[in-house]
């Protein structure tokens, strides 16, 4: 499924680290699943997608409770396989926050 969904050489970026390619992302997905304390990953809104961009919210839900919310927002290239993700965790602030 990923070579049929996601570049050869796309990237994954978060605020400390980035993922390049197809066998980084299988590695930290194997790495993601086989902790013992993820419940579920779960889509939170819509997938909003354009002609080349996307977003969407989702979460990781864990066996002691806690949550980890995140926003990605990515570009999809010529082939329609996702060049590139940009992560971020927790929600954005408002602004009286």
């Amino acid at each position: 499924m990923l070579e049929a969904c996601f570049a050869a050489h796309g990237r994954i970026v978060t605020r400390s680290r980035e993922i390049r390619g197809r066998a980084a992302l299988s590695d930290e997905i194997s790495r993601v699943l086989a902790d013992p304390q993820l419940l579920r990953i779960r889509v939170l809104s819509v997938i909003d997608a354009g002609e080349s961009t996307f977003r969407f919210r989702s979460a990781i839900e864990r066996h002691d409770g806690k949550n980890l919310e995140f926003f990605d927002a990515g570009e999809v290239d010529a082939t329609g396989r996702i060049s590139l993700i940009l992560t971020f965790a927790d929600p954005l602030l408002t602004a009286d926050d």
